[in-house]
């Protein structure tokens, strides 16, 4: 018994627990890491290049503008001129390698601009002294208009030229390189179109050399067709200016950007003889495009559509410009097709991936 009184009293006496006192300032738990945001996918386009022989260095100005950009490209088509841009652009983005695709593309196109300047230094139509110096590139009323106008009347190209003539054969054979386009991981159309059947054919990234781009680039009234695999072919603008549907169906996901070289519109009826001229081969060679970008934007699961066009820039160029190389000329077109590209840019980046911006009065 007393051992039991002894230990009941000692836990009598052993002290209270002491709590802790609390803080008077609720304590301020700090605040969680922010979650890393997730970088935007970068825009995605296929681009359609519009052929219109030297007016095509406005393209040049257009995709040296846009490869400034951190953009990716699925594809590019092109008739004519437009189908040497869109070469340019795919061997030059396999030759810049993953990481640096639209320097080697924007050099590859610097490159072909100047030797095409060069390569037509002693051509016929050339600017006067002082059309030069004011800036004035309508050369419609030039001595070499009137001597190529003359030609294209009274002499055929079968009656003048060998049978592989072509002003930029040289030229391309030095500069395309198909290795390089079938390795470059971009889809690449060039249309032609067939004399004999009337019908559009389209190369591709798989099949297209020097002469297929030629053949693109034939007018019937310039040069001989170009034949390949026994089969004759002129301009492919006639028929697919440039091509559209390929790079659809193709390039899924992908928006379309073209590229329009030839005035869409005009702000007034031309009378006189030249200017009648010049708009009827903008509207040829518009018709199609014009047609295909219809029937693209009102079909079901249509494709986003985007548009940069020449028309404020080129509206008072006449039909001869699109055969003069001057280096200053090429150089002004290549700076408006900055210009453009810059202000497309500017308004409508934000609309690539989310939906449609082409806008014309030629669309409605």
């Amino acid at each position: 018994m007393t051992m039991i009184r002894k230990l009941l009293n000692r836990v009598r006496r052993r002290p209270e627990p002491v709590r802790p006192a609390m803080p008077a300032e609720p304590l301020e738990l700090p605040a969680p890491e922010p979650m890393l945001a997730l970088p935007a996918p970068r825009p995605r386009l296929a681009l359609a290049l519009q052929g219109g022989g030297a007016h095509g260095a406005f393209t040049w100005g257009v995709l040296d503008r846009l490869l400034e950009e951190d953009i990716d490209l699925a594809g590019v088509s092109g008739a004519s001129a437009g189908a040497m841009n869109a070469v340019m652009v795919v061997q030059g983005w396999a030759r810049g390698g993953p990481l640096g695709g639209r320097d080697g593309a924007r050099a590859e196109l610097a490159g072909f601009w100047e030797r095409v300047s060069a390569a037509g230094r002693l051509g016929p139509i050339r600017p006067s002294l002082s059309d030069r110096l004011r800036g004035r590139w309508n050369v419609d009323h030039a001595p070499g208009s009137h001597l190529v106008d003359w030609a294209r009347r009274w002499v055929t190209p079968y009656q003048t030229q060998p049978a592989d003539f072509h002003p930029l054969r040289g030229l391309l054979a030095e500069m395309v390189e198909p290795a390089l386009i079938r390795r470059s991981g971009l889809r690449l159309f060039v249309s032609a179109t067939n004399v004999r059947t009337g019908a559009l054919r389209l190369f591709d990234e798989t099949e297209v050399g020097v002469d297929h781009l030629l053949a693109s680039a034939c007018l019937p009234h310039l040069f001989r067709a170009v034949r390949i695999d026994g089969q004759d072919y002129w301009d492919g603008g006639y028929l697919a200016n440039p091509p559209l549907s390929p790079l659809v169906e193709s390039c899924p996901g992908a928006d379309l950007l073209v590229v329009a070289i030839n005035p869409l519109t005009c702000a007034t009826t031309p009378e006189d003889p030249a200017g009648i001229a010049a708009r009827l081969n903008q509207i040829t060679f518009n018709a199609t495009l014009l047609h295909e970008m219809r029937a693209l934007g009102g079909s079901d699961g249509a494709p986003r559509l985007h548009l940069i066009d020449a028309d404020e820039h080129l509206q008072d160029l006449g039909l001869y410009s699109k055969l003069m190389t001057d280096w200053g000329f090429l150089s002004w077109l290549r700076d408006a097709g900055r210009e453009a590209a810059g202000r497309w840019v500017d308004e409508n980046r934000t609309t690539i991936g989310v939906e449609s911006s082409a806008r014309s009065a030629a669309l409605v």
